[in-house]
């Protein structure tokens, strides 16, 4: 850490409004690492710990704190006489043996106690500060196994930075323990982008137009989201973790086959425009599946309620109107059309794509034709999603940077929007300590209600594994879809 601390410079790192979209968000991960061969120097936290300030040299932004600048906007502070130096821990489990975790699928009921320092919403740290990068690295009963928990805020990275990172980390720690030192210099010569200058000298010339739903969203008054973009970054933050936005939600993890999702999309392409047919993935058609089996269970749960809730909904569409639309939002990188997947950037670089899906297809018993209405529009979704309308979008959200804070305004108010984000090419098995990969890597227990991700299978398996949390009267539909039960299977 000394060693660290030596090397710091004083700088300022002005966050792009990008970056606060997620603001009140974590990335968090945990890696399971199984000493099979029962070696002794198993992961040694020594060689860990000094790996992980060495990685911080290169992430020197983790090391900083936020800091408000007024109207909705936010810089990361480094200063080496008033570092925010990361929360990094070390355990010794002697109860469960990694066995134990394997027999559970690594559910998290088996997780040892205190695994997870942070949860899915952003907090302060016991200092008062939100912390910009946590670790837990916790030794299983008889060396059993080795958990690592990383969590970094939305703040200052996305998934493709958070795993670049512990990438970086694992890299340089298995180069220290095996002395090679040409892939130590490998990677002490990548080059890592935290400058958000870059985006406003990609963007080009012309501009899309958004979706109506979009614009309204960002632009609309909202007096509760505006008082909340005032805030500073810690008191927002424990307004919200009090607020306990993760409360009556649940989760679970199914895996998908590859083969069979192919098997479904040969289906769903016969009933599709040639074109489309031919651009769509597989994770279109997963897409637009988990899109209609939501708003299924939705449907199954209003026919639930009791007769005042249903006065009171019924009430509702008289004066505002029946809900005809699900609000679907479909996360992309802006990396791609901006030219700078290999330019090594570590911001924050998730646009949330709308549409309005109508209900009344997705309500529609599932088939192939149906399916194939909605892999229509989520495929238009992503085709439209060029350049050109990432400059409206970073324009709209530059122009009035508060603005950060009425997406989550507009997703506690609308029950049924659905957020879908695809993290299949993320790096979740590639951190190699020196001891092999990890046998399963996944996030908290609970993230926030509404949303869904795609993430890889451990290696070789090219299965995609599903992680979908919604309320719980949402869920209880959702694992009784045969739709959704003839394709996935429940993992935990």
């Amino acid at each position: 850490m000394d060693e660290f601390i030596s090397t710091v410079e004083n700088q300022v790192f002005a966050l792009h409004p990008l970056d606060t979209q997620g603001a009140f968000l974590n990335v968090p991960y945990h890696f399971f690492y199984v000493n099979s061969n029962n070696t002794k120097e198993f992961m040694p936290f020594e060689a860990i710990r000094t790996s992980f300030y060495k990685a911080l040299k290169q992430f020197p932004i983790l090391a900083g704190y936020l800091r408000p600048e007024g109207d909705g906007r936010t810089s990361v502070v480094v200063d080496r006489d008033d570092l925010n130096m990361p929360e990094y821990k070390e355990s010794a489990e002697n109860t469960v043996h990694v066995s134990a975790l394997q027999e559970c699928n690594f559910h998290h009921s088996s997780w040892p106690s205190g695994l997870s320092t942070t949860g899915a919403i952003t907090k302060a740290g016991s200092d008062g500060r939100i912390k910009l990068v946590n670790a837990h690295v916790v030794r299983l009963k008889d060396n059993s196994g080795v958990v690592v928990f990383a969590n970094i805020p939305h703040y200052v990275v996305d998934g493709t930075g958070f795993f670049s990172f512990v990438e970086l980390w694992a890299t340089l720690c298995r180069a220290a323990r095996t002395e090679d030192h040409g892939l130590a210099e490998t990677a002490r010569s990548q080059e890592f982008c935290f400058d958000r200058a870059v985006i406003a000298e990609n963007l080009p010339q012309g501009r899309k137009p958004l979706d109506s739903n979009t614009t309204s969203i960002y632009t609309r008054f909202n007096p509760l989201a505006d008082w909340l973009a005032w805030l500073s970054p810690a008191t927002r933050a424990r307004l919200l973790d009090g607020a306990k936005l993760g409360s009556d939600i649940v989760a679970h993890t199914f895996r998908v086959s590859l083969d069979s999702l192919k098997e479904l999309s040969d289906q769903v392409a016969r009933h599709m425009p040639d074109e489309q047919a031919a651009s769509a993935p597989p994770t279109h058609v997963l897409a637009a599946l988990l899109s209609k089996t939501v708003a299924q269970a939705h449907k199954k749960r209003q026919q639930e309620k009791g007769l005042l809730s249903t006065m009171l909904s019924w009430m509702a569409s008289l004066a505002f109107g029946k809900e005809t639309h699900q609000s679907l939002n479909l996360m992309a990188d802006m990396r791609h059309p901006l030219g700078l997947a290999d330019k090594g950037y570590m911001g924050n670089g998730l646009l949330p794509h709308n549409t309005q899906c109508p209900l009344d297809i997705l309500e529609s018993p599932t088939d192939a034709e149906s399916l194939a209405r909605v892999t229509s529009i989520v495929s238009r979704v992503y085709e439209n999603a060029d350049a050109q309308l990432v400059g409206s979008f970073i324009d709209l959200i530059s122009a009035r940077p508060s603005c950060f804070t009425r997406p989550m305004v507009y997703l506690a108010t609308n029950p049924t929007m659905v957020i879908i984000t695809n993290e299949t090419a993320f790096k979740l098995y590639k951190a190699d300590f020196g001891d092999g990969l990890p046998e399963w890597v996944c996030t908290v227990p609970s993230f926030v209600a509404n949303f869904v991700g795609f993430l890889p299978s451990p290696p070789p398996s090219t299965d995609i594994t599903v992680n979908i949390t919604m309320k719980k009267s949402v869920m209880k539909h959702i694992l009784l879809n045969d739709a959704w039960r003839d394709i996935a299977t429940i993992v935990y």
